[in-house]
């Protein structure tokens, strides 16, 4: 029996029925705390008392909740009130993909669209260790802007070498366990290991994906008989027709293979993940062209039909030689412009098109600007102060930024002639800038906790609580491309478009990380590179101003696009790039904890025994894990970007970057991951009190400017701790909680977490950064410069304004090292834990990419 319009399931009011499925009945509902329509699918109460069907319908919402991928279906909620069980989704609009299928076959070319959307999903239900089981055209969701969306992880079930201690997962593999011989999927799709009752993997869905864009490229399923048990023995003993015979239709041979290897019997001559099988349908949909049939008219004449047939034979034949000639797949043509030890930060073509301007730190951790002509002559450093390179303007004028730091994200924007001169001064806080056509400056800054995008400068088009960058006006100048950041410090965004009255125009979906962005000379596209996985994944593509995608260059080890020529030559970097965590013995040993590619040290605990680091490199929301500082193997606790570790070392906070309205706490050990959330909050970062109940978080309320809060996990609502637009970072000082923080007057002032009035520090400078405190004494720690290597870093007595020299931080071999990040010390002060980023970079030109 279902429920009735009009009743209320926590903060949903139910609107009006939807549908039913097996695993529920489905509603359109209203969310009133944020004003939005939303789905609930609710178990019937007839059979909310099943254990099994209880635990099927919990696992569907743990499945999805950890799927956050635009291409499956988003979990916003889940909850019971009086024995009704519901999971809170978002509303699409639109129809299934079996709707879509009662017409007929799909155009090969929406098929291929469709097929890579859903390849795309379970890519990132790969990543999270989750098998689908289920997947079928019902199953599969097209929304009425042309987004395939797959629902239904009812079925859905996380492998066991997934599985780590303390992983949110966890719990969802235990409960997930299908018994050996048990059937579970739907006769049609499923592979023969299911069929037979075998273990499943993520190559399960594969085949099923292969019955799927069988069925919307033929309009008949792969596999259809007149009972269930017909059509699981033929699973199991038969090949589908070929697809070239299915219609009048002719299907490329490639499109054929891709389908074919899906459906191989043997998991093991499939596609071995979601991934390859993506890339395989995108270069069908770069490359496949269908071929059309000449159909002749009856003649009375054999011998001019014959002439006729000839004839026509021989030029088609002449015309695809030509074809083949003219048409034959260019290779890009590369060459490569730098050869020295060290990384590179930015590159442009100069207006001469012959002349390469370029930021780099060759043979030492400070950046200056270099330039170098095309043929390898006249390479010489520019005769300017440590800096870095912004834009070039059409008549040679360098935008560039001194940033405070090497890793900071904003400096003093200048602006100097390449001819040479003295740079002029012009805006602080800047963080992106390019020049309009005419030679007018647009900026990216950031200013009470938000980022500006202003053009001309004073002028704002667009704001965000994230950051800007790789900003670039299009050559008629109506517009300007930029990449936007979610969330502050990350490179994960997508690429938008705003014109000129401030309209904005997002034109992709949100990759894991994007870094580099330029316009086609004729101001159609815009190219950038980007990647949903390592940096080595990273990929050049194109989008149009519409939002058509496709795929230009990928290239082993990861490419960055510095910059397009007018005459369509390619600027590419080539980046090794590295963020290690290591720990240090005060006068010690020095010894690495890292072992991926992008891993940053978080927090440690107030014993000394534990640091918490995160790894950004894997994963559509990142990765936290609990390390020993003694070397001792770590343990993946979960996802989220990695916080603070509470004083009994039991929880972990970490924040999922594809959802920031709530706080994960993760278990060290034995227990179930909780949340901590806040109506209209968004969360950026989180850490614990002393007394380990309270969080420090920073966070926004309602879109306002962030500031720091503190929030009971028990309950209740945020409290203010600092003034809004300020940044900062938790300090325990003398067995007192504070937030070091800069005032809008520039003075650095703790702000007690407890509510008391804040307490102005004497003896900091305006370049000096606080990065601790001591839990025994009234002293901080801080670097007067975070741009050195090595680190320097001083006590600060509070009370007298005093300083003196603790100890200087060094990487663990300088070669390539491009900046330290600021260290955590132990409670104790004999240790401390940091991170070094180091790079090594190559410029290339590429030609003949198109």
């Amino acid at each position: 029996m279902g429920i009735s319009v009009g009743i209320r399931l926590g903060p949903y009011e139910v609107l009006a029925a939807l549908g039913a499925g097996g695993m529920g009945e489905v509603y359109r509902a209203r969310d009133a705390r944020l004003a939005r329509e939303v789905a609930i699918k609710v178990l019937p109460e007839s059979v909310a008392n099943d254990v099994d069907r209880l635990r099927r319908f919990e696992q569907e919402a743990r499945a999805v909740a950890s799927l956050n991928h635009p291409n499956i279906m988003s979990v916003h909620d889940i909850g019971a009130q009086d024995g009704t069980h519901y999971i809170v989704t978002e509303l699409l609009e639109g129809e299934t993909l079996r709707e879509r299928l009662t017409s007929g076959a799909l155009p090969s070319r929406r098929a291929v669209e469709y097929a890579m959307q859903i390849a795309n999903g379970l890519a990132a239900a790969r990543e999270k260790g989750i098998v689908h089981r289920d997947l079928k055209p019902e199953n599969l969701f097209i929304t009425n802007d042309g987004r395939m969306k797959i629902l239904d992880f009812g079925l859905a079930k996380q492998t066991v070498a997934s599985m780590q201690a303390g992983d949110d997962l966890a719990t969802l593999g235990t409960i997930a366990h299908t018994s050996a011989g048990m059937v579970v999927g739907t006769a049609g799709y499923m592979a023969p290991e299911q069929v037979k009752g075998e273990p499943v993997d993520h190559r399960t869905d594969i085949f099923a994906f292969g019955g799927v864009l069988y069925e919307m490229l033929s309009g008949r399923r792969a596999f259809q008989r007149t009972s269930s048990v017909e059509t699981m023995a033929a699973i199991i003993t038969e090949d589908p027709p070929e697809l070239e015979t299915t219609g009048d239709r002719r299907i490329s041979p490639g499109l054929e293979r891709i389908v074919r290897r899906c459906l191989e019997k043997n998991p093991g001559q499939r596609f071995q993940s979601a991934k390859d099988l993506s890339f395989a349908l995108e270069n069908i949909s770069a490359g496949t062209t269908q071929t059309q049939a000449m159909v002749f008219p009856a003649a009375r004449n054999r011998w001019r039909i014959a002439t006729l047939v000839f004839a026509v034979m021989f030029v088609a034949a002449g015309a695809l030689v030509v074809r083949a000639f003219l048409l034959r797949p260019q290779q890009p043509d590369y060459r490569q412009l730098t050869f020295r030890k060290g990384y590179l930060t930015a590159a442009r073509f100069a207006p001469d098109g012959q002349t390469i301007i370029y930021a780099a730190a060759w043979d030492r951790p400070e950046i200056k600007l270099y330039s170098s002509r095309m043929d390898g002559t006249e390479q010489r450093g520019l005769d300017l102060p440590p800096s870095e390179l912004l834009a070039v303007s059409r008549s040679g004028e360098l935008a560039i930024i001194n940033r405070t730091a090497t890793l900071s994200s904003t400096g003093r924007l200048a602006r100097v002639p390449l001819s040479g001169g003295a740079p002029r001064e012009l805006l602080d806080h800047v963080i992106s800038a390019d020049w309009s056509p005419d030679g007018t400056l647009a900026v990216a800054r950031v200013e009470n906790g938000k980022c500006h995008l202003e053009y001309p400068m004073g002028k704002p088009l667009y704001e965000t609580i994230g950051w800007i960058s790789h900003m670039r006006f299009s050559p008629q100048a109506d517009v300007i491309a930029f990449m936007d950041h979610p969330l502050q410090g990350d490179d994960r965004g997508a690429v938008v478009i705003v014109d000129l009255k401030g309209n904005k125009h997002t034109v992709t979906l949100e990759w894991g990380g994007e870094q580099g962005l330029a316009w086609s000379p004729d101001g159609r596209e815009v190219w950038f590179t980007a990647t949903n996985s390592l940096d080595t994944d990273r990929a050049l593509y194109a989008v149009s101003r519409s939002g058509k995608q496709r795929l230009i260059l990928r290239a082993p080890g990861g490419v960055y696009l510095e910059d397009i020529a007018s005459d369509g030559r390619v600027l590419l970097t080539h980046n090794e790039r590295r963020y290690e965590v290591a720990v240090s013995q005060l006068g010690g040993q020095t010894r690495q904890l890292s072992w991926l590619q992008i891993m940053l040290a978080a927090s440690v605990s107030r014993d000394g025994q534990y640091a918490v680091i995160g790894d950004w490199g894997n994963g559509t929301d990142y990765h936290v894990y609990l390390a020993k500082l003694d070397g001792s193997p770590a343990v993946l606790l979960g996802s989220g970007v990695a916080g603070g570790i509470s004083p009994d070392n039991k929880w972990v906070t970490s924040i999922l970057p594809s959802d920031t309205s709530k706080v994960l706490l993760l278990p060290t050990g034995i227990g179930e991951t909780r949340t901590i959330t806040a109506p209209n909050f968004h969360y950026r970062r989180a850490t614990w009190a002393s007394d380990g109940r309270t969080l420090v978080v920073r966070a926004s309320e309602s879109d306002r400017p962030l500031r720091f809060w503190v929030q009971d996990i028990g309950g209740g609502s945020p409290r203010a701790v600092t003034p809004e637009g300020l940044d900062g970072l938790f300090v325990n000082v003398n067995h007192s909680d504070y937030v070091s923080a800069r005032d809008m007057t520039g003075r650095v002032r703790l702000y007690p977490i407890d509510g008391g009035e804040p307490k102005t520090v004497i003896g900091i400078s305006d370049t000096d950064r606080v990065i601790g405190g001591s839990p025994s004494a009234d002293i901080l720690f801080l670097t007067p410069d975070t741009s050195a290597v090595p680190l320097q870093i001083f006590k600060l007595n509070i009370a007298t304004g005093l300083r003196q020299r603790f100890v200087n931080v060094l990487p663990t071999d300088p070669t390539g090292v491009m900046g330290l990040f600021a260290p955590i010390f132990t409670a104790d002060e004999k240790w401390y834990v940091y991170t070094q980023v180091r790079a090594m970079s190559v410029l290339y030109v590429a030609a003949e990419l198109k």
